[in-house]
């Protein structure tokens, strides 16, 4: 993070709720202790795992089903406790969103190692027509076996958290995936893999965000 633009910006935080209908909502905090008490519940690993998401303001609280959030993206220029890369007991991981406008080495470093690098581009794409460019980058400890055992148990984990360029991060939803496709392909898979190319995708005709705007509901 640019240490000159946290000195300048407030503490301040704005999140952004992208759902399975394919609406966005926004919220947003100013105060500082309550930013770092709203990052400290963000960063839980479980966080998609609960039934609800409780949102309280001084005059509104909400309630929001898990089940019905793709993504949050959190922006803010405070001291997070999502810490990149992620240390897992798989090995070192730094995963950062990756717009079209960036080039391809722009994602954090991750120091050599006694251990097997991966780098790899992985586009989500989420039940609410939302869709995620990752830029991956790994650090495997251990053998081809233990990368074949991580790719099967991710799926498991609840939630996926990257982090945003310009300060915060995002937190997919696991459940919610529709397809993510990774280039190159993983030198270790798990299971049998049917040999086909991607060919066409076509979005949804109805919950899409691109067509929520292009139909004047906007966010």
């Amino acid at each position: 993070m640019n240490t000159q633009l946290a000195e300048t910006n407030p503490i301040d935080l704005s999140l952004e709720l992208r759902s399975a209908n394919g609406s966005s909502t926004e919220y947003y905090q100013a105060d500082e202790e309550r930013v770092r008490e709203t990052l400290s519940l963000l960063a839980a690993p479980r966080l998609f795992a609960q039934r609800h998401l409780l949102l309280a303001s001084q005059h509104c609280a909400s309630m929001i089903p898990c089940k019905g959030i793709d993504m949050i993206l959190v922006r803010t220029f405070a001291r997070t406790p999502l810490k990149f890369p992620l240390d897992l007991p798989m090995g070192l991981f730094d995963i950062v969103e990756q717009p079209e406008a960036w080039p391809y080495n722009k994602s954090g470093a991750i120091k050599d190692q006694n251990g097997q690098r991966r780098n790899a581009l992985v586009e989500i794409h989420t039940l609410g027509g939302w869709t995620v460019t990752l830029k991956a980058m790994a650090m495997i400890r251990g053998n081809v076996q233990d990368e074949r055992q991580f790719f099967s148990n991710l799926p498991d984990v609840p939630t996926i958290p990257f982090r945003l360029e310009q300060g915060g991060f995002g937190l997919i939803n696991t459940a919610n995936i529709i397809r993510a496709s990774a280039w190159p392909k993983p030198e270790a898979l798990p299971g049998t893999a049917m040999p086909l190319a991607l060919r066409r995708w076509t979005p949804s005709r109805i919950n899409s965000p691109e067509n929520l705007m292009r139909n004047g509901d906007g966010f």
